[in-house]
C-alpha cells in the first residue's frame, strides 16, 4: 500500500528546473493606499490581440473579477468580453499591461482565511485573486516580483527568486521580492502571506516545513512551543502514513482575525488562527490543521477524476469531492489520535458522527 502511494505522490509531486520566465508580473503594495494593490504584466506575443482572464477556484470561487478596475494596454485598447476576460489589441511583440484590483469592503466579524485583506501591519495577496493569466500560455513559467512596504515580510509556497537573503531587496522605499512559478496554475495556488509575520521551521522526512503565523496587533499571547509542536506532530504522523510528499517544501499561513477554517494547496494552506482560541488551547485549531494538511495527498496529489485544469469557468460540483472529504474526514480523525491530540468526543465514533453531521 505504502509502495503504490509513494509511487503516485512521486508522480504528482512538481518538479522546478530553472526556467526561464516568459511571463513577468509586478504586484505592488502602497501603504498610502491599502484599498487593493496594482498589477503590471509583461510578455511578448506573436499576434496582434491575446485574451487574459481570472482564474475560477475549483471550489471557493470568490468572483473577484467584479473586483478589477483601470485594465489597460501600452500603445493598444481593451475589450472586456466576459465577466472574467479581457480581449486585448496591441502591436505583436513586447506588450505591458496594467490593472488595479480594488478590495470589497469587509464583512463584520471574523474573515474567511482564503479572501486577501490589508491593513496597516500585513495581509493577504496574491493566488486567483490577484493575478490575471494569458489564454493559451498556461504551461508558460512566470516571474513575480513584490513590491511591498518596507517592514513587511513575506511568506508563500511561490519559489523563492532571490535567495540565499530572506529579506528582500530595499528599493526606493519599497521592499522588494522575487518569486517564480513553473505555470499559471501554480502562480495562481500559491497564496501569498504579507505583513509583521512570526515565523517558525521544522523538518520532517528531509523536507523543511514551515509554520507562518499573522498576528493582529492586539493578538493575544499563547503558548507558540506548543502550537508549533503540534502542528510538527500531526506532519510527522502523516509521512508515517504515507511514506513521502508531493512537495520540496510546505507552508502553513495562519492568520490571526480569520475563522479557524482554511483552504489547501499544493504546498501551502491558509488557516484562520484566533489568537485568543490559541492562548485557551494552543492545539484549537489542529483539526482543521490536520484536515487541511491530509488534502495534499488526498485531494491535490491524488484529484478526482472530475477535476478541471485552470480556468476561468466556475467548475460544477464533482461526485468524487464527498468521497474525498469523507476520507481526509476519517484520516484526520486518525492522524490526531495517533498524534497524541486530546480530542473532546468521547469517541471516534461521536467524532466523525459530528463531523460529517456538519457537512
Amino acid at each position: 500500500m505504502n509502495s503504490l502511494i509513494a509511487l503516485l505522490i512521486a508522480t504528482a509531486a512538481p518538479h522546478h528546473p530553472a526556467l526561464k520566465a516568459q511571463i513577468q508580473y509586478t504586484l505592488r503594495v502602497d501603504s498610502t493606499d491599502l484599498s487593493g494593490w496594482t498589477v503590471v504584466m509583461r510578455f511578448r506575443t506573436t499576434a496582434d490581440t491575446f485574451r487574459l482572464a481570472m482564474a475560477a477556484h475549483p471550489e471557493y470561487d470568490d468572483r473577484y473579477f467584479r473586483y478589477v478596475r483601470d485594465v489597460d494596454v501600452d500603445g493598444g485598447t481593451v475589450t472586456r468580453v466576459d465577466s472574467a476576460v479581457w480581449r486585448f489589441e496591441a502591436p505583436r511583440g513586447a506588450v505591458t499591461v496594467h490593472y488595479r484590483l480594488t478590495l470589497p469592503p469587509a464583512e463584520p466579524g471574523l474573515r474567511a482565511s482564503w479572501r486577501p485583506f490589508l491593513t496597516p501591519a500585513g495581509g493577504l495577496i496574491g493566488g486567483p485573486h490577484a493575478f490575471m493569466f494569458l489564454l493559451g500560455s498556461e504551461q508558460e513559467p512566470v516571474a513575480v516580483t513584490l513590491e511591498l512596504p518596507p517592514s513587511w515580510m513575506v511568506a508563500t509556497g511561490l519559489s523563492d527568486a532571490v535567495r540565499p537573503s530572506d529579506q528582500g531587496i530595499l528599493r526606493a522605499g519599497q521592499r522588494v521580492w522575487g518569486y517564480a512559478a513553473q505555470d499559471a496554475a501554480t502562480l495562481v495556488d500559491a497564496p501569498i502571506l504579507v505583513g509583521h509575520l512570526r515565523q517558525w521551521r521544522f523538518v520532517e522526512g528531509a523536507t523543511t516545513h514551515r509554520v507562518v503565523y499573522w498576528p493582529l496587533p492586539t493578538a493575544t499571547p499563547f503558548d507558540t512551543a506548543a502550537f508549533v509542536s503540534g502542528i510538527q506532530r500531526v506532519v510527522h504522523q502523516t509521512f508515517a502514513l504515507f511514506g513521502s510528499a508531493p512537495y520540496r517544501e510546505y507552508t502553513f499561513l495562519l492568520q490571526d482575525g480569520a475563522y479557524s477554517g482554511g483552504l489547501e494547496h499544493h504546498n501551502s494552506v491558509t488557516m484562520g488562527a484566533p489568537s485568543a482560541d490559541l492562548a485557551k488551547d494552543p492545539n484549537a485549531v489542529l483539526p482543521e490543521t490536520a484536515h487541511e494538511f491530509f488534502h495534499t495527498w488526498n485531494l491535490l496529489a491524488i484529484r478526482p477524476v472530475e477535476s478541471q485544469n485552470l480556468s476561468y469557468r466556475t467548475q460544477p460540483p464533482i461526485r468524487g469531492l464527498w468521497f474525498s472529504e469523507g476520507l481526509t474526514l476519517y484520516y484526520a480523525d486518525l492522524l490526531l489520535r495517533r498524534a497524541g491530540v486530546r480530542l473532546h468526543d468521547s469517541t471516534r465514533t461521536a467524532h466523525l458522527e459530528r463531523l460529517i453531521g456538519s457537512y
